[in-house]
């Protein structure tokens, strides 16, 4: 079927906006769940993913959710962050594994055989309790000391190999108290000891079901966007559409693209979700490999909201179902001002538009507002 851009838009917008009755937690992990894996290197990510598509869940809900470890943190797909519920935790973490692996044999010069110990005395180590991220480093230091004295990149010198370190896919993270909107996760603990019944997972089988989960969430979408996503080469995910291909349907998108979508997904409603406060690197956005990141924003307006240099995404605003600006937070949290930044005065956001959304947010992240602020196109935002 050939896709118009409106179509398309449509379709991916009622499953990143279900129905969803209810603001409970069970609420809250059916959508993450629905979603799949949300990047969250922002600490507030995860609160404004569930405060746009669940508007009326509360701070205290998305807290206890985390605090009760029913949704996860760690880094995995891509080696970013991301939270997980806990069904598909083990899927996203097998799908990393290898590749985290094989960055920490070529960064340290270590053989596999060593990083399997390696891995093995990490998980060790954070098996009994919360570990701060600078004490796990010295470990492991202390333990490439012992056993490759002589080679100084072992000393973890670099960020990138710390960050391997510590972004082991098989350690959850937390904040070193409750606020998880607002705090680094600098505390690491191994998985399987926090949650012992998280199964084991095949490589194979964890693409495969994510890709699913990709396709559920985002879709209609290309093969070229399931393995950014996911952070696995092209041939892999093209594996595991050869399997499930009796389960997908092709479209034909505005620009002749081959769109892949699960062929069981139901006829969701189509409805205008309405303006919407989006997080920092929403899934509109970062579903997406990046030359096919404009379904929902005009190409040449992309740079506004996505710094290339560092790959950082600004949050944005959603209306009639397009991509119209960005926000941020001023203040504290006692006197929080919201800054609309629309791209240009076509947008015509007005206060009633604003404040169903402005009322999601406040309730998501505990904050008063004292003002919300609409700029005009032209007006300069600090970083």
């Amino acid at each position: 079927m050939k896709l118009s851009a409106e179509r398309l838009r449509a379709m991916t917008l009622a499953r990143q906006f279900p129905a969803i009755r209810g603001r409970g937690e069970p609420q809250l992990l059916d959508l993450i769940g629905r979603l799949g894996p949300i990047q969250s290197q922002v600490p507030r990510a995860p609160f404004l993913t569930a405060a746009s598509r669940l508007p009326g869940i509360d701070y205290p809900t998305i807290t206890t959710a985390f605090e009760e470890h029913r949704l996860l943190k760690t880094t995995n797909l891509r080696g970013t962050v991301h939270t997980t519920v806990v069904g598909q935790f083990a899927a996203a973490d097998s799908v990393r594994r290898p590749r985290n692996a094989r960055e920490l044999a070529r960064t340290l010069h270590l053989d596999p055989t060593a990083v399997n110990a390696l891995i093995k005395d990490l998980e060790a180590y954070c098996a009994g309790d919360w570990r701060q991220r600078s004490t796990l480093l010295d470990h492991v230091r202390r333990r490439l000391a012992e056993r490759h004295p002589a080679d100084p990149a072992r000393d973890l010198g670099d960020t990138y190999s710390r960050n391997l370190v510590w972004g082991h896919s098989g350690l959850v993270r937390r904040p070193r108290d409750d606020h998880w909107e607002s705090r680094t996760d600098s505390f690491h603990r191994t998985a399987l000891r926090v949650l012992p019944s998280i199964p084991e997972t095949d490589h194979d089988a964890a693409v495969r079901e994510l890709a699913r989960v990709h396709l559920a969430s985002y879709g209609p979408a290309t093969r070229h966007d399931a393995a950014w996503w996911l952070g696995v080469p092209l041939g892999t995910v093209d594996r595991a559409i050869a399997v499930l291909e009796a389960e997908l349907v092709h479209h034909t998108g505005p620009d002749g693209t081959d769109l892949l979508d699960l062929a069981d997904i139901p006829a969701h409603r189509s409805a205008d979700p309405g303006l919407r406060l989006l997080p920092e690197f929403d899934g509109l956005l970062v579903g997406y490999q990046g030359g096919h990141r404009d379904r929902f924003i005009d190409h040449d307006q992309l740079d506004s909201v996505w710094a290339r240099s560092n790959g950082l995404f600004s949050p944005t605003v959603l209306f009639h179902g397009r991509i119209v600006g960005s926000w941020r937070t001023r203040g504290p949290r006692t006197a929080t001002i919201i800054e609309i930044n629309p791209f240009d005065c076509r947008a015509g956001i007005s206060d009633a538009d604003l404040a169903p959304a402005v009322e999601a947010t406040t309730r998501a992240l505990d904050l008063v507002i004292s003002d919300v602020r609409v700029l005009q196109p032209t007006d300069t935002v600090d970083p």
